[in-house]
């Protein structure tokens, strides 16, 4: 696997030169706490296609990490579709994770299970994920990792009872003629809907606000968010705590407010020959102010009162 030297130059100097500046002038002394944000850098040792350049990611997400390492962060995401096919992909990406300093929490997205029926079930573990869903607390805030392949046509074996069901509740969204009734895309089941609820009613119990972290979206509406995106929605709108729900999925990134939830996908990884895309997030009281790099815009996602 080769990955271009300009590029690889390119990336690691940028993220180099962020790492040398010194710590207070990075934040450290701020309010709130910082966190990295990455989507989609779908790695493959393949060729190019279109506007996705698989290679690349390999030095594109060692200059994110470089530049991560040069600041104070509570931790760092990857938003699902660490790879886009191939169970070697893995040993691969890691390379570049292996150097960071800080604790990274893996999500699951559809290309993740693009590999063989036999290993979809040790996916989770390869990416060092405890479990598909669950959450974590962090200075007062509660973050909620979903597995929004949970329900799907690609996550599970050919012929399993969840691979099948998942087949025919596709046929049923694409018969009613539902925008997002696409193979690539996922739903929450009800377990892990029942749980959702459930983490939501004991963090506001314990005073603590909700972000959700999601590999598809739930709004704005198109073709890429879940396919239960309305019953998703209707339980955002019953838990006032959830502030923000962050996702990947959609490459093109997309922004929106639901209810006053700021809706955020993040842009693709893999977009583009050599122009990045990742973030650092500053969580305060009342909203998360982003810090975008290469496609990735800056913006402040205010939180609803």
């Amino acid at each position: 696997m080769n990955v271009p030297p300009l590029n690889r130059r390119r990336f690691l100097g940028h993220a180099m030169a962020a790492a040398a500046l010194p710590l207070l002038a990075r934040g450290a002394d701020a309010p709130g706490f910082e966190i990295g944000l990455v989507a989609d850098a779908q790695f493959a040792d393949v060729e190019d296609k279109g506007t996705r350049f698989y290679r690349n990611s390999i030095a594109k997400l060692g200059a994110a990490v470089d530049h991560f390492n040069g600041r104070d962060l509570a931790f760092c995401v990857h938003l699902g579709d660490l790879i886009d096919r191939e169970w070697k992909s893995f040993d691969e990406i890691s390379r570049p994770l292996a150097r960071s300093r800080h604790r990274w929490h893996q999500l699951l997205g559809n290309h993740d299970f693009e590999v063989i029926d036999a290993r979809k079930p040790e996916v989770p573990k390869r990416l060092g994920m405890a479990w598909r869903y669950g959450s974590f607390d962090h200075a007062g805030f509660r973050f909620a990792i979903l597995d929004t392949n949970d329900v799907s046509t690609y996550a599970h074996a050919a012929g399993t009872p969840e691979s099948s069901a998942a087949v025919r509740q596709l046929a049923r969204l694409q018969a009613a003629n539902v925008r997002q009734a696409k193979p690539w895309n996922g739903g929450l089941g009800t377990a892990q809907l029942v749980w959702l609820d459930r983490t939501c009613t004991e963090a506001r119990a314990a005073g603590k606000k909700v972000i959700v972290l999601a590999h598809h979206p739930v709004f704005p509406d198109n073709e890429h968010i879940l396919w239960n995106a309305g019953e998703v929605r209707e339980l955002l709108d019953r838990h006032p705590q959830i502030v923000a729900w962050l996702n990947g999925h959609n490459h093109a990134g997309a922004y929106g407010e639901h209810h006053g939830v700021p809706c955020l996908t993040m842009h693709g990884m893999v977009e583009t020959a050599e122009t990045t895309a990742f973030a650092t997030a500053r969580v305060l009281a009342d909203r998360i102010v982003l810090t975008g790099h290469g496609r990735e815009p800056s913006r402040e996602l205010r939180f609803r009162a």
